[in-house]
C-alpha cells in the first residue's frame, strides 16, 4: 500500500514557496547590510541604495511577471525584450537621482541584476519541483481511490453482454425493433467504455460514432416538446492517424440532456462538433429546466473532465461555460497541436 506522507513532509510541501522566499530573503539582506566589507564602503550611498534594491526589485518581477507569463509560454524574444528594458530603466533611476553617476559606470545595477535574474530562475524552478512532490503525490491518491472504486463496481463484462444479447433476441421475437436497435447500440457503447476507451487515444472517427450513437439513445426519452438539434462537421484532411483521448466530450453533453430536456416544457439542446487534423470543438446549449438548474451543474463528470484535460492536454485547451437567461452554454476546444 503506498505510504503517505508525514505530517513534516506535507508542511514542508506546503508552504515551499514561502519558506524559499524567507531563506532568500534572509541571505541577502545578511549579506547586503553584514556582509559589505571594504568594497561596499568605497560605493557611494544612493549608488549602493540602488544597487541593493535592484535584486528584490529583479527577482519579483522575474519570477512572478516575466517568467510565469512570457518564459513559461515560450515567448521568448518578448521576454528578453523586457528583461533589457527593465535593466536599463533602473540604471536610468540610478542616475537621475544620482546627479554624479554616469551611466554603466564603475558603480552600476550589472552585477546585482544579474544575480537577481539568475536567482529568480533558481527559484521558480525550486519551487516548481516542490509543487510538483504534492502534485505527484496527489495523483498517486487519487489513483489508488479510483482503482478502489473500480473494482468494487466491477461487473463481469460477458455477463453482461450475453444478457443484452438475450433482450435483443427477446426484442425481435416480440417484434420490436425500435427496442431491439437500442439494446444494440447500448451494448456498442459499453464495449466502448469497457474496451476502446482504455486505450490512451483513439481515432476522431470512432469517437464520433460512440457520441452518436449516444446520442441517438437519448433521443429515446424525448418528445414532441423537445427539439434536438444536431450539427457533426468532420474535415475531409481527418484521417484514421487523427487521435483524441477517449470520452472527453460525453460529460458535456450528458449534462446538455440531464438538465435540458423536459416532458411538459418546449425545449432547444443544440450540439455543434467540428473536428479538423488539428483542433476538435463542441459546443452545446440548453434550456435549464426549473428544480434542475439550481443544482450544481459542474458534478464529477465536469471535475474529473477538467483534470483530465490538464493531465492530457496542457495550456491545449478551452473549456468554458455559461448561464444567459434560462439557456446553459458550453464550450471546448483543444488544440492537437502547439
Amino acid at each position: 500500500m503506498m505510504k503517505s506522507p508525514s505530517k513534516m513532509q506535507v508542511f514542508v510541501i506546503e508552504r515551499a514557496e514561502l519558506l524559499l522566499l524567507l531563506l532568500l530573503g534572509l541571505i541577502y539582506f545578511t549579506m547586503a547590510f553584514f556582509g559589505r566589507g571594504n568594497y561596499w564602503h568605497s560605493f557611494e550611498s544612493t549608488n549602493l541604495t540602488v544597487i541593493i534594491l535592484c535584486f528584490p526589485i529583479v527577482f519579483a518581477v522575474n519570477s512572478y511577471l516575466f517568467i510565469p507569463i512570457l518564459a513559461k509560454n515560450k515567448k521568448w524574444f518578448l521576454y528578453i525584450v523586457l528583461v533589457i528594458i527593465l535593466f536599463l530603466f533602473i540604471e536610468w533611476v540610478r542616475i537621475n537621482v544620482n546627479s554624479t553617476a554616469q551611466f554603466l559606470g564603475n558603480e552600476n545595477i550589472s552585477i546585482s541584476f544579474v544575480l537577481a535574474f539568475a536567482i529568480s530562475w533558481l527559484f521558480i524552478t525550486s519551487r516548481d519541483w516542490f509543487l510538483n512532490l504534492r502534485q505527484i503525490e496527489k495523483l498517486k491518491a487519487d489513483n489508488l481511490i479510483t482503482e478502489i472504486a473500480f473494482l468494487k463496481a466491477q461487473v463481469d463484462p460477458h455477463f453482461m453482454f450475453n444478457t443484452l444479447n438475450a433482450m435483443y433476441a427477446l426484442a425481435l421475437e416480440e417484434e420490436s425493433p425500435k427496442t431491439a436497435d437500442s439494446i444494440i447500440k447500448l451494448g456498442t457503447l459499453m464495449r466502448y467504455n469497457l474496451h476502446d476507451s482504455n486505450v490512451g487515444l483513439i481515432s476522431i472517427e470512432k469517437e464520433i460514432d460512440y457520441i452518436e450513437k449516444y446520442i441517438a439513445l437519448q433521443k429515446l426519452r424525448l418528445n414532441e416538446n423537445n427539439r434536438l438539434d444536431v450539427d457533426i462537421k468532420v474535415d475531409a484532411n481527418v484521417t484514421h492517424s487523427t487521435k483524441i483521448a477517449p470520452l472527453l466530450l460525453i460529460p458535456i453533453i450528458e449534462n446538455a440532456f440531464k438538465y435540458g430536456a423536459s416532458p411538459s416544457k418546449e425545449t432547444l439542446i443544440t450540439i455543434k462538433i467540428h473536428a479538423t487534423n488539428k483542433s476538435f470543438q463542441l459546443e452545446t446549449s440548453n434550456e435549464l429546466i426549473p428544480n434542475t438548474y439550481n443544482r450544481e451543474l459542474k458534478g464529477v463528470g465536469l471535475q474529473n473532465l477538467e483534470r483530465r484535460l490538464n493531465l492530457l492536454y496542457p495550456q491545449q485547451y478551452i473549456l468554458h461555460s455559461n448561464q444567459s437567461g434560462e439557456r446553459y452554454f458550453s464550450y471546448l476546444k483543444i488544440e492537437f497541436h502547439k
